[in-house]
């Protein structure tokens, strides 16, 4: 140990070393290795500690698969609901934050409503009509702190991992950083990540190569982890690909494949009530880069086609129209994901004869400079086109 340490750094190794509960040591590591002298005499002794941290993050996380693999008993997830119109919204909040309320107010549902805890005890569904498409909307039952250990909270819970969208309902006359911070916990806790960019890490196991790491640049944090990491876990044979600015936790989530990578944003309730507008500021100030945050007011009836629009952006949609030569326009749409090109729309209608026999399709956008175009398989659909597809 070099001798030319700082008191702070001689007192956080204290505490590191008298702390025996796993969690709170890799956070007391962490503190110690930010006050680590930086200087050659201590390079030994901080290649140790990084070592160490390693180990520990790689015991905790097999701890956290062994209680995963415990819990669900090697079965199914329970709880689904089976998707129904063209995408799928959750919402969820702690308990009378307002979700019944929202769901009624744009859908035909007449869900219980109630000014007692848990009015909503199982996942139910609603459907809003939104122009010509339908949109599910799922409400689950309010989340409190560890409820995704109870029966109830796993189904909640197994729901929201295979929705299309997540929707926090947050309820403004109440403290909205501790509803955040509940919400986003018991996500967190069941694997559920919102909002993050899933191939920030690409994982490829191989037969031979040991550690393979490319893209170390974009590695928020030392490269160095990373290996110790993968060696602490007997991780061997492995592509790791940073393709973007990814986090330790990332590089965690990549190697599980239980986790799950959703859409979501704030729904911002009662927004009517009186200090709902410092509160809604609050939640913006601290919320607002990583969510669209939606205020409403279902009681006024206020910016309801708001909210429901900003359900439809979030599902990453487009809605594209068939036209046959000489008639109007199809009234239903076909639904395609965002990103979608003509091939996509084409094999919705017809794959044998648009596809395999294709020859051309016309593009109708009223509110485009050119209104009418010729194009191939692979142009890229925008929402609202109107497509006619011609075959030999």
């Amino acid at each position: 140990m070099p001798t030319n340490v700082t008191p702070q750094f001689e007192k956080q190794r204290e505490v590191y070393e008298e702390t025996e509960d796993l969690a709170q040591r890799i956070v007391e590591l962490e503190k110690l290795l930010a006050l680590a002298p930086n200087h050659k005499g201590g390079e030994r002794m901080l290649a140790d500690y990084r070592k160490k941290l390693a180990q520990l993050k790689a015991l905790i996380e097999k701890r956290r698969e062994q209680e995963r693999a415990r819990r669900s008993g090697g079965g199914t997830e329970e709880g689904v609901i089976r998707k129904e119109g063209a995408g799928q919204v959750c919402l969820i909040g702690v308990t009378n934050s307002g979700k019944s309320t929202l769901i009624n107010s744009v859908t035909n549902a007449k869900l219980d409503v109630g000014n007692y805890p848990f009015t909503t005890a199982v996942p139910t569904p609603a459907m809003l009509t939104l122009e010509d498409i339908n949109i599910q909307l799922v409400e689950l039952p309010g989340v409190f702190e560890g409820s995704h250990k109870t029966g109830i909270g796993r189904q909640a819970m197994s729901v929201a991992r295979n929705t299309d969208c997540i929707a926090l309902v947050i309820d403004l006359s109440q403290d909205t950083d501790w509803q955040m911070n509940t919400i986003l916990g018991e996500l967190d806790s069941a694997r559920v990540r919102l909002n993050k960019e899933k191939t920030a890490v690409r994982v490829d196991k191989v037969g031979l190569g040991g550690h393979m790491i490319y893209g170390a640049q974009n590695y928020q944090g030392d490269i160095e982890e990373v290996k110790e990491f993968l060696q602490a876990r007997r991780i061997t044979n492995i592509i790791v690909r940073f393709q973007k600015p990814a986090s330790f936790q990332q590089l965690v989530d990549a190697l599980d494949t239980s986790v799950a990578y959703v859409r979501a944003l704030v729904i911002a309730t009662k927004g009517d009530v009186q200090g709902s507008v410092e509160r809604f500021k609050e939640l913006e100030e601290k919320y607002g880069s990583r969510f669209d945050i939606v205020p409403v007011s279902a009681e006024k009836r206020e910016n309801l086609d708001g909210m429901s629009w900003a359900f439809y952006r979030h599902l990453d949609i487009l809605r594209v129209y068939t036209k046959s030569p000489g008639k109007e326009r199809e009234r239903k749409p076909i639904v395609l994901p965002e990103g979608s090109v003509v091939e996509d729309a084409a094999a919705k209608v017809h794959k044998e004869l648009f596809i395999e026999r294709f020859r051309s399709a016309t593009i109708i956008r009223e509110n485009d400079k050119i209104k009418r175009r010729v194009v191939g398989l692979n142009y890229p659909l925008q929402d609202s086109d109107v497509i006619q597809l011609s075959h030999t």
